[in-house]
């Protein structure tokens, strides 16, 4: 379909396009071979008379002035037709194939989405969902189309989307069952000289109470095992006489599944509050607000 000479087909390519920077990434976002996504590319920049993406420091990409001004209102006019295209007067659960995509860490899909989905597949079973990994990126890649709900703590959302709040937690430490060094609490001392397992999101970025306890006390711990999720923290706990630091929610769960002991931490580290956000244009998406209002009642029985 043609508006004002333009294949409106294209705006999903756009969009790719500007949000990867990459006709590779781009092709593979929305499932097209990359020549095909070339010649995408090929034809927008006929119809725009712009290269819209060009090539600098080797294979990298960078966005025109023009691409740059083109990226937020193509992403709106796609989220808006969304809201459209998935409109519906009354939504039944239980008569719904509806597919949704959200975002969060292995911890909220441990404590949330894991009863979230084993309710869902008893009172809807048609309902498919797509679990994203939260990246450091998480608040941006929320306001691509592809992302019904964000799952993360208030430092991971955006500010320009609305968001409530599902559920709030705190940490704790773990030892393995078999350490005999630490007893039902540890001090300061002993917690800065043991080894301890941490996680690293995107194998650089630190969670929020590692960066809350360099703030506060101006050092680190002595790190011996980094990891990419929070799970694997516990996990990697177990068989050592290491030490790691996790959501307490998290933790209780672990301690189940291994041969793990909580301990209380030499410090009181701040609560925070896991939020689940959303697309504006999604405000009245009667599914959605559905599916927002199930995850709360699961969330409030955790």
């Amino acid at each position: 379909m043609r508006f004002h000479q333009f294949d409106l087909n294209l705006l999903v390519y756009l969009e790719a396009l500007l949000a990867e920077k990459s006709v590779s990434k781009a092709a593979a976002s929305v499932f097209i071979s990359q020549s095909a996504m070339s010649l995408a590319l090929s034809r927008l920049r006929q119809h725009f008379g712009d290269d819209l993406l060009v090539q600098v420091a080797g294979r990298k990409m960078v966005l025109t002035p023009l691409a740059e001004s083109l990226a937020a209102p193509v992403r709106d006019i796609l989220l808006q037709m969304q809201s459209v295209a998935t409109a519906t007067a009354n939504f039944d659960p239980s008569k719904s194939n509806r597919k949704f995509t959200i975002m969060a860490s292995d911890y909220a899909v441990d404590v949330l989405l894991k009863p979230v989905v084993a309710q869902l597949f008893q009172k809807a079973p048609g309902i498919r969902v797509v679990v994203r990994r939260l990246v450091t990126t998480s608040s941006e890649e929320m306001k691509r189309p592809e992302v019904d709900l964000l799952i993360a703590p208030g430092s991971s959302v955006s500010e320009e989307l609305p968001s409530e709040p599902l559920w709030e937690d705190t940490m704790t430490c773990i030892v393995w069952s078999r350490n005999r060094t630490v007893g039902k609490e540890i001090s300061l001392d002993q917690y800065m000289k043991m080894g301890h397992v941490c996680n690293l999101m995107d194998g650089h970025t630190p969670p929020d109470h590692d960066r809350w306890f360099l703030n506060s006390f101006g050092s680190t711990r002595k790190v011996e095992v980094v990891v990419p999720d929070f799970g694997m923290v516990c996990q990697m706990v177990e068989g050592t006489d290491r030490i790691a630091t996790v959501h307490l929610r998290q933790a209780k769960l672990y301690a189940k599944q291994f041969s793990l002991r909580l301990v209380k931490p030499p410090v009181e580290f701040p609560r925070f509050i896991e939020l689940v956000q959303w697309h504006r244009h999604q405000e009245r998406d009667s599914a959605l607000v559905w599916l927002r209002g199930f995850l709360k009642s699961v969330a409030a029985e955790i």
